[in-house]
């Protein structure tokens, strides 16, 4: 875990992200016994973030996606291997009924 190759041009976005005053935070599915390695990898490579969150639910079939229920509003940004600019686009989400 210590020796997996970082993505330099992802952490120079999430380091900036996080000079410009966004709350970085990671969200999981390493248990907490990986917690202290993977806190020294981001210090390795100079990962600048607030909080790390383990112990996320694994994906187990049948099942596709997660459902996050929170009540305030949650920026989710899938993580494909690059990041780029944030762009506005019009999605259909589901929501519950008021």
């Amino acid at each position: 875990m210590l020796d997996a190759a970082p993505f330099p041009e992802s952490i120079a976005s999430v380091n900036r992200w996080y000079d410009e005053g966004h709350i970085i935070c990671f969200f999981t599915a390493r248990t907490d016994e990986h917690a202290s390695a993977t806190e020294a990898w981001l210090k390795k490579h100079g990962v600048k973030y607030h909080k790390v969150i383990y112990n996320k639910p694994r994906k187990i079939a049948p099942y596709t996606e997660y459902h996050f229920i929170d009540d305030t509003p949650v920026r989710a940004t899938r993580f494909t291997g690059k990041m780029g600019a944030f762009v506005r686009k019009a999605k259909e989400i589901e929501v519950f009924e008021e």
